[in-house]
């Protein structure tokens, strides 16, 4: 997450092609410039994406050491409508890093869609793509570092002391089926408030020191406690992600669901990605389903063959062809 509540993700799509999602929201509050997040190219060199609000247009910036980038921009609403699609151009070279830029005038009607955005959240989606490293993967930095867990470890530790003593003595049953797995009681009220009201209050669930989780495998509980003792997801396949995730939205574990939402853009493939899609939509996530909207768009031949897709035009129809009217 970066700054003014903007979020974004980048991912590898297809040999040669990289999409960068940002969502920006408050759009039309910003009087500044905003950061996005920073691509790591396989030269070591970085891409760096930027916003700023100038007295006679918006101006979407892209800067980086390389000259043969390119880059197509959608703007979206938050409801899934494309608004209008741009090209970054090369602007200028300065101290060896080139400019990309895409400039919105003020008295456009492009400028005019963005002051009647609905919700005033503006998604800018880009498929950026680079002749000179074909079959090679960008890396992201994150705001987060490899060593985060320690950051939600020593949050945790802050949480337990607001815990009363006894209840860190306790213990918790999950239940999915007839296998069980047991957590602490403190670890597990500490980082769900869902949990907390379930197991402090006057419920079923307090008195027996017990909750049955239904619709996902043991293993994703499994997964669960692992993260819930040390911060940590595995990258492992995208159908304990999705079940992972699942849990993490339905008990309101917000760390944890944006943990598996960056893993799952990396694991989407047009097998499992209008999944995905009707996923982000149960759990009303906006950043994974325009990561998923733009998966589907740039590979949109081959999605359209698959059983997910068949199953989506079943049961979201609205959804999916969204995707199909604006990547023709």
């Amino acid at each position: 997450m970066t700054e003014n509540g903007c979020c974004d993700s980048i991912y590898y799509a297809r040999p040669n092609h990289f999409l960068y999602t940002w969502r920006v929201e408050d759009f039309n509050k910003i009087d500044r410039t905003l950061n996005g997040a920073d691509l790591l190219l396989p030269n070591e060199e970085i891409c760096s994406f930027s916003f700023e609000r100038l007295v006679h247009c918006l101006r979407l910036s892209m800067k980086s050491s390389c000259c043969s980038l390119e880059c197509d921009v959608t703007f979206f609403t938050c409801t899934g409508v494309a608004l209008f699609r741009r090209k970054f151009l090369k602007f200028s070279e300065k101290k060896e890093r080139y400019i990309y830029n895409i400039h919105l005038e003020r008295n456009k009607e492009d400028f005019k869609k963005l002051k009647a955005l609905p919700k005033d959240t503006l998604f800018i989606v880009c498929d950026i793509s680079d002749s000179e490293v074909m079959q090679k993967k960008f890396s992201v930095r994150h705001g987060g570092s490899q060593n985060a867990y320690l950051n939600y470890i020593k949050s945790l530790a802050a949480d337990f002391k607001n815990k009363p003593d006894n209840l860190s003595k306790e213990r918790v049953t999950l239940r999915v089926g007839d296998d069980t797995e047991v957590v602490n009681k403190a670890v597990l009220c500490s980082r769900s408030p869902v949990f907390a009201r379930m197991l402090e209050s006057d419920m079923r669930e307090k008195k027996e020191n017990s909750v049955t989780i239904e619709d996902v495998q043991i293993e994703a509980v499994r997964g669960l406690i692992s993260y819930l003792y040390s911060g940590i997801v595995p990258d492992t396949d995208a159908n304990f992600l999705y079940d992972l995730y699942f849990i993490a939205n339905k008990y309101d574990i917000s760390e944890l669901g944006d943990e598996c939402r960056h893993l799952l853009v990396s694991k989407f493939t047009v097998e499992n990605v209008c999944e995905i899609l009707s996923l982000s939509s149960m759990c009303s996530d906006d950043h994974l389903k325009f990561s998923a909207m733009l998966f589907m768009g740039s590979n949109l031949r081959l999605v359209v063959t698959t059983e997910g897709w068949k199953e989506l035009m079943i049961t979201e129809p609205k959804t999916a062809l969204k995707v199909a009217d604006f990547f023709h």
